[in-house]
């Protein structure tokens, strides 16, 4: 029998429930981005990140009530690295995405992996080559290019991002050290939520801003797309390896232009496309080392079997 490759269903299927994530990040990003253009009632940074976190836990919260268990943690300071990171990469990009368009907010939010290999390196001892020192690097051009130096509100947006991609790579880091430990990823999920919640819940207090009817319901809408976003990678993950699934975000950057040109008027600039592409390649530079998960029509493998092997 002719052995034909073929990528497995189950992964087109993890890599299709990717493609739709990416699609709900990119919505959550552009409906900030709409509440940001009310001026007359305007909605600071905080209570978005807030309601992001709040419904998010009330969705989680079912799943620990019903199994009190879940409630107890051993390793309550691991949560604090991820905690803290995760509210900073979601509060700040918030911020970037007021400031400058949806796409190039995007584009330097794919940074982050950069800072997640730099936290990793130090934090937890990994080695780093030289290849993936290049690719940093290249990564790191692409979003100075995006800055556009003299541009004073592109540049103060971006630079936004740029934090946000850093807290963002801590948080994998936090991630990866809470997922050492036995508990269970709805734990993780809720109390992360939760305490990012509170966080923001404290902060915003001072400036808080009741919103109106309608900005009550985009920010519920932010939460639930971010929720539903989070579900369907997990999905993904439990389908597929996540280095065949990763080139599938960049469809965030597609999605981003559109949102950016159709609703808020945003053209692409040569600064964003030119340093867009190096942040891309600098991504499929540091995934060239893994193999792409493919199998033949003579032993075809799934994930399962190879769990049951």
């Amino acid at each position: 029998m002719k052995n034909t490759k073929f990528i497995n269903s189950t992964y087109i299927a993890g890599g299709l429930l990717i493609l739709f994530a990416a699609l709900l990040f990119s919505s959550m990003n552009a409906i900030a981005k709409f509440i940001f253009i009310d001026k007359t009632n305007y909605i600071p940074a905080l209570q978005l990140t807030f309601a992001r976190y709040v419904i998010a836990s009330i969705l989680i919260a079912p799943f620990i009530v019903f199994t009190p268990k879940r409630f107890k943690t051993k390793f309550a300071h691991r949560y604090i690295l991820r905690t803290l990171a995760g509210f900073g990469g979601i509060a700040l990009m918030f911020i970037a995405v007021r400031h400058i368009p949806l796409a190039a907010a995007t584009a330097i939010g794919f940074t982050s992996p950069i800072f997640t290999m730099l936290f990793a390196a130090i934090l937890l001892g990994e080695y780093i080559g030289s290849k993936r020192w290049v690719s940093a690097l290249i990564g790191l051009i692409g979003a100075i290019i995006i800055t556009d130096i003299g541009n004073t509100s592109i540049t103060f947006g971006s630079l936004i991002a740029i934090g946000a991609a850093v807290f963002m790579g801590a948080e994998i880091v936090g991630v990866k050290w809470l997922s050492k430990t036995p508990d269970h990823s709805v734990t993780i999920l809720f109390y992360s939520n939760f305490a990012g919640a509170v966080i923001s819940f404290i902060l915003a207090l001072p400036s808080w801003v009741w919103p109106t009817l309608q900005q009550t319901f985009l920010l519920v809408s932010i939460g639930l797309v971010a929720v539903l976003g989070q579900a369907c990678v997990l999905m993904a993950m439990r389908r597929a390896d996540a280095n065949f699934l990763a080139p599938f975000f960049y469809a965030s950057l597609i999605y981003s232009a559109l949102f950016g040109f159709f609703i808020f008027d945003e053209n692409i600039s040569m600064p964003i496309a030119l340093g867009s592409g190096a942040i891309v390649i600098s991504a499929f530079m540091m995934m060239r080392s893994h193999r792409i998960p493919i199998v033949t029509a003579t032993s075809a493998i799934t994930p399962e079997s190879k769990t049951n092997a």
